[in-house]
């Protein structure tokens, strides 16, 4: 496959992304519990059912949104290549499979090799597949107004179906309740045992998924047109305001829930991610005398897939084997347990982090799928 060519404002918003799930957050929450900023403290966990999005809520429909922005430079890339639709069919397949299998790695216990124990469908990397999955077909099949018409499908045809179907013996459409709602009902309908016993839905979410990624899609399109300047940042700008807006307005019929991704939280959340992009646009891409700040980032944003593996895989006590890897240094360092030890080791697991994905980075060795 040929190689893809590269947006700094891209990269460097993966980068900042995986940055904060893969550390960063926590380095700022046990500084927010030294200094007794509850209110931040706040923002970097999930938010309640039902309760407004915090930072920490953003950063999985970040994700998928980034996937969907980084699309359009791709397949620009197979086609100046001349690269067959075979191949670029057989490339999504193999990438939607891996992604598929890494969750279960990551999140779902396939390395237990205990049935009894997985969950089939309960990953991030997963919802990235199925995301990835629809917006390549549209992009593979079709221009900007099929692919349009097909984000446009699945954002009202999701919130129909939660809207007003109803659902197993005598259970009414419209229900938003944690345990009880359609999308819920189809997970633990389909996945038995396997369901993960949380109220994060994935099956019929994947309309949610897709209408994301093709909005981060969208995103791509507006910075690809390089003839626009500085209008492609107040495109993006306007259309983040756009999608607040009418996420904010559909949130009095639909609640903002991102449990099981309502469309109202698909449209607020994509407007916050065309924003952040607009921000890292205006730094990155349009005044090049900053671009060299969005180096760190970018070497955490080009091999964003290592560094989820690596610190989201669960090991011994549930916690992954890098969220470990300084705390015997750290107790022999800091006599007393506490925040400050928690800060320490906190941060010396992001710095090694950081110095692995600069040592393969300086080495163009990148984890691809």
């Amino acid at each position: 496959m040929p190689e893809v060519k590269r947006n700094t404002a891209i990269d460097a918003l993966r980068g900042a992304d995986i940055l904060f799930l893969c550390g960063g957050a926590q380095v700022l929450h046990s500084m927010a519990k030294l200094s007794g900023m509850d209110s931040l403290s706040a923002q970097l966990s999930h938010a309640n059912w039902g309760d407004p999005l915090t930072c920490w809520d953003l950063v999985m429909p970040l994700f998928l949104f980034i996937v969907g922005a980084s699309m359009p430079f791709a397949f620009a890339s197979y086609r100046e290549k001349s690269v067959t639709s075979a191949q670029i069919t057989w490339r999504i397949i193999r990438r939607c499979f891996l992604l598929f299998l890494l969750g279960m790695l990551v999140q779902g216990n396939l390395a237990s090799a205990d049935p009894a124990h997985m969950s089939l469908f309960c990953n991030t990397l997963q919802a990235i597949a199925e995301g990835y999955l629809i917006a390549s077909l549209c992009l593979l099949l079709g221009g900007i107004r099929t692919q349009l018409l097909v984000c446009l499908a699945c954002l009202t045809i999701y919130w129909a179906l939660l809207r007003f179907v109803p659902y197993g013996a005598s259970s009414p459409g419209g229900l938003f309740l944690p345990h009880d709602n359609l999308a819920i009902f189809i997970d633990r309908t389909l996945q038995g045992s396997w369901q993960d016993g949380t109220p994060y839905t994935w099956i019929l979410t994947s309309l949610s998924f897709g209408a994301l990624t093709l909005l981060g899609v969208f995103a791509g399109e507006i910075l690809r047109e390089t003839a626009w300047g500085h209008f492609s940042l107040l495109a993006l700008v306007g259309v983040g305001v756009l999608c607040l807006i009418a996420g904010h307005l559909l949130s009095f019929d639909t609640p903002i829930i991102k449990h099981i991704y309502t469309t109202s939280m698909v449209l607020w959340s994509s407007g916050w991610c065309f924003l952040l992009l607009a921000l890292f646009h205006l730094l990155f891409d349009l005044h090049s005398a900053l671009r060299c700040l969005a180096f760190p980032l970018r070497v955490f944003g080009c091999n964003a897939i290592l560094a989820y593996v690596l610190t989201q895989t669960p090991g011994l006590q549930g916690r992954s084997f890098w969220q470990g890897c300084c705390e015997p240094v750290i107790s022999g360092l800091c006599a007393r347990a506490g925040e400050a030890a928690q800060l320490m080791e906190s941060i010396g697991n992001l710095c090694l982090l950081f110095l692995l994905l600069l040592f393969l980075y300086r080495r163009g060795i990148f984890l691809r799928v």
